[in-house]
């Protein structure tokens, strides 16, 4: 299944079909004609989602605590995914999805759980993703769809991979974001609600990303925002009012910050299963038969 292209003025954007829907590039027309990526470029042959540019969280985000979660007064136990014993990152990231409709400037894809072998999750559910870009903007938007005869548990989200530098090895990337609170965790598991602290003062009052984070923050309202000063290019970023959450990643490698950083807009904080059935509101949504649950994520970008 080849790779999707979708292209608007300077801003172009490649899916992978095939390995989750995920976006292989997300990237800008520089001043010479070249695209230089906005969003970290993936290998020609893509072996994982984890060396994706992006790629789609459902029917969860982030980690399950112990692959295992009550809800509706059972319990119930997923396969491990990662070296830490969660299950992490929902179950649709690493499975082929289908294409219905694709225009010049945008793709639709569709995943059904229920044309699957072994989901990792206890109940049928469908997501549908949808790629548009326009000569100033990329717009995703990704739903989850209940397709079980009983209420479920659900979210979803993104995981996008930004660039720290775009045309010039000068830049030094700034993020802003209007979080609220950041869930005190013990191996990227919370343990309690989200809470004000320095680390959200910081994000909220914009600078270079604090290296060293992975963490997850409640309470996200408005606009979080990317600049690369010294490339002259920013990015918006838009969600709709039910991705709430906000994952940061920022990895660093003998105490230098990696070439990537995460910002990822998501409906609810890691384990949020769990901590919901212990009474902690942490953003997961309970899906009736049928219930959709929709989001869109819309990344504005700006050059001088």
């Amino acid at each position: 299944m080849a790779r999707l292209h979708i292209n608007a003025g300077r801003l172009h954007a490649e899916i992978e079909p095939a390995l989750g829907a995920c976006l292989t590039d997300f990237s800008i027309e520089g001043p010479t004609g070249d695209r230089f990526p906005l969003m970290r470029r993936a290998p020609g042959v893509l072996a994982d989602p984890g060396q994706a540019s992006c790629f789609l969280l459902a029917p969860w985000s982030n980690r399950i605590a112990d692959a295992a979660f009550a809800f509706d007064g059972r319990d119930h136990v997923l396969r491990p995914n990662f070296p830490d014993g969660t299950a992490i990152h929902g179950d649709v990231r690493d499975r082929p999805w289908r294409i219905t409709d694709r225009t010049p400037v945008s793709a639709r894809l569709v995943f059904d759980s229920r044309e699957h072998a072994r989901v990792n999750f206890p109940w049928a559910f469908a997501c549908v993703a949808r790629y548009e870009v326009t000569p100033d903007a990329f717009a995703v938007a990704l739903s989850v769809t209940n397709l079980s005869d009983v209420p479920i548990p659900a979210g979803c989200g993104l995981h996008p991979y930004f660039a720290r530098r775009v045309f010039t090895e000068g830049d030094d990337v700034q993020l802003r974001a209007p979080v609220g609170g950041r869930y005190p965790c013990d191996r990227q598991i919370p343990t309690g609600p989200h809470r004000d602290d320095a680390t959200c003062e910081r994000l909220r009052a914009g600078g270079p990303p604090e290296t060293g984070l992975d963490d997850c923050f409640g309470a996200m309202e408005g606009r979080a925002e990317i600049t690369w000063p010294a490339s002259g290019v920013s990015l918006a970023i838009d969600c709709s009012n039910t991705l709430d959450h906000l994952v940061v990643f920022t990895p660093a490698h003998d105490g230098n910050p990696l070439p990537w950083f995460c910002v990822e807009p998501v409906t609810h904080a890691n384990d949020a299963f769990n901590l919901e059935a212990r009474g902690v509101p942490a953003g997961s949504r309970t899906l009736s038969p049928g219930e959709t649950l929709s989001t869109t994520t819309t990344f504005h970008v700006r050059t001088e």
